[in-house]
């Protein structure tokens, strides 16, 4: 490389943890789904509506915004589950006018799923790291979320 030519930053070790952490979620998530009768459930799909969208069912636009995607990319994202059965939209219950997205019997059971997997690899981690450090690595992670960006 000469010297003219710039190298790009190196990112930060604690980022690069993470995001392998996230990673291994996620490959955690789609490699089980199948298994559990869900193969049409993608990494998009869980990143950007299932873990973002709330019990009681939540609006397009805001699942848009909390995904971080525009909402036509969300539009999308809700055409296919709601075609395969994942999802529905029903009209929002606090204005009649609007309407909100839900989680259908089969998307709960996807859910259900995940939460199962996620489970299962904090409790690996907190074999490998023992109780008292997976206790302080929640309560960070939980302080680190809570600074935003």
């Amino acid at each position: 490389m000469s010297s003219t030519e710039r190298r790009p930053p190196a990112v930060p070790p604690v980022a690069m943890n993470i995001s392998a952490v996230f990673d291994s979620l996620v490959e955690a998530l789609h490699t089980a789904l199948p298994a559990a009768g869900f193969p049409d459930i993608r990494p998009a799909h869980s990143i950007n509506l299932f873990r973002v969208i709330d019990a009681e069912g939540t609006r397009p636009t805001e699942l848009a915004r909390r995904a971080g995607v525009t909402p036509q990319a969300m539009a999308e994202i809700m055409r296919y589950l709601d075609g395969h059965g994942y999802t529905e939209r029903v009209p929002d219950p606090s204005d009649g006018r609007a309407r909100i997205v839900k989680l259908t019997p089969r998307g709960h059971e996807a859910s259900a799923v995940a939460g199962r997997v996620f489970t299962g690899l904090e409790a690996k981690w907190e074999q490998a790291l023992g109780e008292h450090r997976m206790t302080e690595l929640r309560k960070m992670l939980a302080e680190l979320a809570s600074l935003g960006t």
